[in-house]
């Protein structure tokens, strides 16, 4: 399994998924700058599901559920650090089965997630 980190994710999340599957941040392939269609086409073409904290790619509108891998969009407080992120992905990542996260929109939030496929 292949995850793409967006550029507003700590850098140190990387870590995290490393037992899951090969992990690319943003910032590892030339997206650090990028828009959202470029990071969302990227992970696309490299069947990566998106790991981000931008609302915009849950929009099944702007980004259909056949249009991509899947995504994961953290809602988490914005005063969260590194660490906070990393220990609500390493417990939300332990609580399921990852391959349950290919091709759907999953949100995340604290204690709780949804996904729609």
């Amino acid at each position: 399994m292949r995850f793409l980190l967006d550029a507003n994710m700590p850098y140190s999340s990387k870590e995290v998924f490393k037992k899951f599957g090969q992990v690319n941040h943003a910032r590892d392939v030339g997206l650090a700058r990028a828009t959202d269609r470029e990071i969302i086409e990227h992970a696309s073409e490299h069947k990566a599901i998106l790991v981000t904290k931008d609302l915009e790619f849950a929009n099944v509108l702007l980004y259909p559920l056949n249009s991509h891998s899947g995504v994961i969009v953290l809602r988490l407080p914005f005063y969260f650090t590194a660490k906070q992120i990393n220990n609500v992905l390493r417990e939300f990542l332990s609580s399921l089965d990852v391959k349950e996260l290919e091709n759907a929109v999953t949100i995340l939030e604290l204690g709780r997630y949804r996904m729609r496929r």
